[in-house]
């Protein structure tokens, strides 16, 4: 309320608007009242009219709720018959295609990892499978004199090894059968109590021969090798030592290829380095006589059962128990794969 000072007085301003000579007449009084009345009601009917239109220009929840339900089917109807129609129109070679690229190549130093797996043809996409079938990948060189080893007895001693390697790595009845005497022949008389005494022990064995697991089978395409060897004279005379560098692949059957996520699960690869002794002449007895297992070693690097190895055996990646990620998390060793290079000092299996 606002108030004046007013000669020393306190005066009130509503009591002033209430004696304004206006108000005080009776008709002016009377047409203010008519004027105010009519203009209210002429402000009530446009508020009216405006929440007419309001109403009329917004839509009914229900009908807000079926045109919607409306729209959202025609969208989906007119989705699906573009899918549908695309899927039609979609060549064969490109409908086949696999989202993730499937390498179609020979990578020398590793095995894919996510591939389909073909048991006609189960070392495609591995190294193996520009490799020669059975002992036919070991190479050696023309056969040259090596001390007093002529050439002819340097080939000789060439063909022993490869004998050697035969029965020991690649022999059905070595790796099915378990059955090393065919093995254990081909050396000289003196050497075959060691051999045969390490034989017999788990799981040192492996070192000089490859037997599976029980209930793994090879496929008919049998065993590839990789590799090379060469000669040089012994430490003593009458002696020469043939150097054998190579790499085994073995392919394992598989009654449920289709469940498989790559070759790695059913190609595994034995990297040895191998050296045998030749010994001959007169410096030697005759039991000493012919072929000794000399230095060597190996690798069961990728793809391999581990329980199996922990007793010798070779068995098959798909062997092991299903666990997050693959045999080939770490990068592949290209030594597991090229006997050329360094031998691998790490295998598959992490114990």
């Amino acid at each position: 309320m606002i108030s004046h000072r007013l000669w020393g007085k306190h005066v009130d301003e509503d009591n002033l608007l209430e004696t304004h000579p206006d108000l005080m007449d009776p008709e002016w009084r009377k047409h203010a009242q008519t004027d105010a009345w009519l203009g209210a009601k002429s402000d009530r009917k446009k508020f009216r009219k405006q929440q007419k239109r309001a109403r009329r220009n917004a839509p009914s929840p229900g009908r807000g709720r079926r045109w919607g339900l409306i729209a959202f089917v025609l969208i989906l109807a007119v989705t699906t018959a573009v899918i549908v129609a695309l899927g039609r129109r979609t060549p064969a070679s490109e409908a086949d295609t696999p989202a993730t690229p499937v390498p179609t190549t020979v990578n020398p130093t590793s095995v894919a990892q996510y591939a389909p797996v073909d048991l006609k043809h189960a070392y495609a996409r591995t190294p193996a499978d520009v490799w020669k079938k059975g002992i036919d990948g070991i190479t050696a060189p023309a056969p040259a004199a090596v001390g007093s080893f002529t050439a002819p007895q340097v080939g000789d001693a060439y063909a022993k090894v490869k004998q050697a390697i035969t029965a020991s790595r690649l022999d059905p009845a070595v790796l099915d059968r378990h059955d090393t005497a065919a093995y254990l022949a081909l050396f000289a008389k003196d050497s075959q109590g060691a051999i045969a005494k390490e034989l017999g022990t788990k799981p040192d064995f492996s070192a000089y021969v490859t037997e599976l697991a029980d209930g793994y089978h090879l496929l008919d395409q049998g065993p590839r090798t990789f590799g090379s060897m060469t000669a040089k004279a012994g430490a003593k005379p009458g002696e020469l030592v043939v150097d054998v560098k190579y790499v085994t692949a073995y392919a394992f059957d598989n009654v449920h290829p289709d469940g498989l996520q790559g070759p790695w699960e059913i190609v595994s690869f034995v990297r040895s380095d191998e050296s045998y002794v030749v010994r001959q002449g007169k410096n030697f007895a005759a039991g000493s006589r012919g072929l000794w297992p000399g230095d060597g070693g190996g690798s069961f690097y990728d793809s391999i059962g581990c329980e199996a190895l922990k007793q010798g055996y070779l068995a098959p990646a798909y062997a092991n128990p299903d666990q997050p990620g693959l045999p080939g998390d770490d990068q592949d060793v290209p030594g597991a794969y090229d006997p050329s290079l360094p031998m691998p000092d790490v295998h598959g299996c992490k114990d």
